[in-house]
């Protein structure tokens, strides 16, 4: 089991500092609170949508939408296509999407889109999932559970002018599901091989009607990493022996394999109609891996945990029939743990976020302006910051030298004024946006937009579209420059979609992306230094449903950049001075801008050929890309792949309300290789995951 006593830990720590945002934040869920008179109950101006199958989203707008509305390249993942999709993590259902690349790393997933690494904006229940010290924690893989979600909503495009830093190739919103969406209890377990991995979770939710209230808890526990490490020591216990020097080379080296990762979640909320919600989020878990150098002859075990928790107030009140005013409020804590062979560091990061948003319709609905302030500050505590490249210590020559590592705290605020109006002329929607970010930490950003949607024909959707969006400095860029240039995108998006009926559709697409002060930090060897880049591809995907129980569907995405190389200044060696001093040794290292592959595919067929079963296959395809290093002399690349995975999904099997899923990976088992962080790895081998699920 996952219950352990450190679990419980950050739950008291998160609900301390949680408290003062929620004493306000009651006080002006109080103001807004309506009066309990039927006009509460009279029909929103926003649109509202019946049933789980249409493509609702919130993220374009900060309203319900359809997708093919939306002004915006949107696309929504129902809970129906993760459950009959073999889709159990983020990263599984986000690498059928198009634009989308999931590299495997080491210590889990990365994400790409539309050739960009750690460009898109997670947020869980529009709370966002980002971490200030390392741009690469995504909550992507087994910690963060598809059990109690709704839906996922995906914005292909920035979107800062409504949701600010970070929100810069695109959004990701993942949506829990409410007690409206299970009145009742679900139950599950799971099971995988190779590695033995296995899992639970508990969905209990309750509609009350004027009320609803929804509780999950999932456990996993995956598999270990079968590489062997034969670095075991190397800091020592500098407590006990602070000579500032490594161990010497005969204690350093040795065996030892890595620990089963384990994972915990607990999420909730309470909804008072729509004029009250509080929820949260709690999440633990410990993931050991393997490292190797360029040349893969020393291999070390690091352990990383990136807990994302919060607790979040909202609320709503109409102001007269055409008005609302809407108040956010949250508290969301990362109490992180690295550990790389002997050498620890437990950086933390807090937010407190307050947020309050005015709607108002014009002319019997034509126009809506949304409008808003926001208030955030932030607070990081021993974020570690490296200068040296650490697989360049660790050989047996080195009796010296420790690598380079500073630990710093540091606190950012940031007030925010945006807006955002649309308005429909005939069957033309037009909108435009605008944003400005007042930082004390690095400079003030100005986001706007501008989109059009037509819609000459029902069957027809022209988009034309237009946004910027900025990124938050690196933790090292903060401490190098007192007010750093912050990375800026500008994209144009033009989208024709064409769906005459339910049983086909095509949507064809390009984009243009225009980067300026681009940084991109090394895990071990620091910032390169400021670039630009253009990066321009088409996106398509269609779909057909040639008979009721068959649907197929493909996509593809084709890119390519120009820009300078990247360069970078590696510290290649280090001497000692006679009196004591270090001279440090630096030489610039250049390699091609990081976009991944440049082609994707995904060929996807889903066939239910009676009510209680759904079969579905999808072939995947990523193009060759380069094994980027930013301390090598020379580039490899690792060829293109074709993988295969498929699931299978029986309901009601035995008894009423007990569904059987199987989910299968890389089902011809092939082997290929893969970028790693310093070197090429393995990619994942066929995998088989069953999954036995009770509602009751």
């Amino acid at each position: 089991m996952f219950f352990e006593a450190n679990y419980l830990q950050g739950t008291v720590r998160v609900c301390h500092q949680a408290f003062k945002i929620l004493s306000v934040s009651v006080v002006i869920a109080c103001f807004l609170w309506p009066k309990a008179t039927l006009a509460s109950e009279m029909e929103d101006t926003m649109l509202m949508f019946v049933g789980e199958e249409l493509d609702v989203l919130s993220i374009a707008s900060r309203r319900e939408e359809s997708a093919r509305q939306a002004p915006a390249v949107a696309s929504v993942i129902t809970r129906d296509m993760m459950e009959t999709r073999g889709m159990y993590t983020v990263s599984q259902a986000l690498a059928q999407m198009p634009g989308f690349y999931l590299a495997q790393k080491e210590w889990g997933s990365r994400p790409y889109l539309r050739g960009i690494p750690d460009s898109v904006l997670f947020l869980y229940d529009t709370v966002p999932m980002q971490s200030d010290t390392s741009k690469s924690v995504h909550p992507l893989d087994d910690e963060l559970s598809l059990a109690p979600v709704k839906r996922i909503e995906i914005v292909r495009g920035p979107g800062s002018v409504l949701w600010g830093a970070d929100a810069f190739a695109g959004i990701v919103n993942i949506v829990p599901m409410t007690g409206k969406d299970l009145n009742g209890v679900e139950t599950g377990i799971s099971y995988g091989d190779p590695g033995d991995f296995k899992g639970y979770h508990i969905n209990a939710g309750h509609d009350g009607g004027a009320w609803d209230g929804f509780i999950s808890l999932i456990g996993r526990e995956g598999a270990a990493d079968d590489r062997t490490a034969n670095v075991v020591r190397f800091q020592g216990n500098q407590q006990q022996d602070p000579t500032g020097i490594p161990v010497p080379p005969d204690e350093r080296y040795g065996y030892e394999r890595a620990d089963r990762p384990q994972f915990i979640e607990l999420v909730g909320n309470f909804n008072v109609r729509d004029w009250l919600t509080v929820s949260g989020r709690y999440s633990d878990y410990t993931r050991p891996y393997s490292m190797a150098d360029r040349d893969q002859e020393r291999v070390w075990l690091e352990k990383r945990s990136n807990p994302m928790n919060y607790l979040k107030l909202e609320g709503k009140k109409n102001v007269g029939v055409n008005s609302a005013l809407r108040f956010t409020g949250y508290y969301s804590a990362i109490d992180s743990s690295y550990k790389v062979i002997d050498m620890g560091f437990e950086p933390s990061e807090y937010t407190t976020y307050g947020e309050l948003i005015y709607d108002h319709d014009f002319l019997s609905g034509k126009g809506l302006l949304t409008a808003g302030t926001a208030w955030r500050n932030k607070s990081v505590s021993d974020a570690p910051i490296w200068d040296s490249y650490l697989p360049d210590f660790l050989g047996p020559e080195n009796t010296t030298f420790l690598p380079g590592i500073t630990q710093e705290d540091y606190r950012t605020e940031l007030w925010s004024f945006f807006g955002q109006y649309s308005h429909k002329i005939g069957k033309l929607d037009v909108s435009a946006g605008l944003r400005h970010d007042a930082h004390d930490a690095y400079e003030n950003s100005l986001s706007y937009n501008l989109g059009v949607v037509w819609s000459p024909a029902a069957a027809w959707t022209l988009k034309a579209l237009y946004g910027t969006g900025y990124r938050t400095p690196f933790a090292s860029q903060l401490l190098e420059a007192e007010k750093p240039d912050l990375e800026e995108i500008n994209t144009a998006n033009l989208e024709v979609s064409w769906q005459p009926d339910h049983c086909w559709g095509l949507t064809l697409g390009g984009f243009v992306n225009h980067i300026s002060d681009h940084i991109m930090e090394d895990p071990y060897a620091g910032l390169s230094d400021s670039n630009h880049q253009k990066i321009y591809g088409v996106e398509m995907e269609g779909r057909i449903q040639p008979v009721d129980s068959l649907e197929l569907a493909a996509n593809i995405t084709v890119m390519n950049n120009s820009g300078p190389d990247e360069a970078y200044f590696y510290n290649d060696y280090t001497f000692l001075r006679p009196d004591g001093t270090l001279e440090k040794h630096y030489v610039e290292i250049n390699y091609p801008f990081d976009t991944g592959p440049d082609t994707l595919l995904n060929f996807t067929a889903e066939w239910t050929p009676m009510d209680r079963i759904s079969l579905f296959c999808r072939t995947g395809y990523v193009s060759s890309q380069d094994v980027i290093c930013s301390t090598c002399d020379t580039c490899d690349k690792v060829s293109g792949e074709w993988i295969a995975d498929a699931a299978a999904t029986v309901r009601d099997i035995l008894l009423p309300g007990l569904d059987l899923r199987l989910y299968m990976k890389n089902i011809t088992d092939r082997e290929y290789n893969l970028p790693g962080t310093n070197s090429t790895i393995e990619g994942e081998p066929f995998s088989l995951q069953l999954m036995l699920i009770k509602k009751w």
